[in-house]
């Protein structure tokens, strides 16, 4: 983005006269920082039985506990597995607008909430469209108030 803003200025004042001025050099610096906290901030990756997002990782197939929240406008899940790591605010959004991604996430999910072992929020269930059959009754669901 700021070398496209660059060659902006150098087009529209028909040359380089702009590299004295201080003005491009501000814009570009701020439009160059913005884009860097705009896009450095969320990044996430998937394996067969993983899923990380930032620093933060879970195995998908160990989950013991599972959580449905709104984080301002984005709907998250919260992500607990056997060996006590977290992923305090799973974005949905930026995982099944992957389709691979989110066929990995979900098998994985789906693989928990089976064994049992998996503390599941009805609220979760109703949004991960989880199938009534593989909750077993009396393990792995949780009441929430509404």
């Amino acid at each position: 983005m700021p070398a496209i803003l660059l060659a902006f200025f150098t087009v529209t004042t028909g040359g380089f006269d702009w590299v004295d001025d201080w003005f491009p050099w501000i814009w570009t610096g701020l439009t160059g920082a913005f884009m860097y906290w705009r896009t450095g901030q969320e990044w996430m990756a998937v394996g067969a039985v993983w899923v990380q997002e930032g620093p933060k990782w879970v195995n998908t197939y160990e989950l013991v506990r599972i959580r449905f929240s709104v984080d301002g406008l984005r709907r998250v899940l919260r992500l607990q597995d056997a060996s006590g790591r977290e992923i305090h605010s799973f974005s949905l959004r930026n995982v099944q607008s992957n389709p691979l991604m989110w066929d990995l996430v979900y098998n994985g999910i789906l693989h928990s909430v089976a064994s049992g072992n998996c503390d599941i929020s009805r609220k979760a269930r109703k949004v991960l469209q989880i199938p009534p059959s593989l909750v077993r009754e009396g393990e792995g669901q949780t009441s929430e108030p509404r």
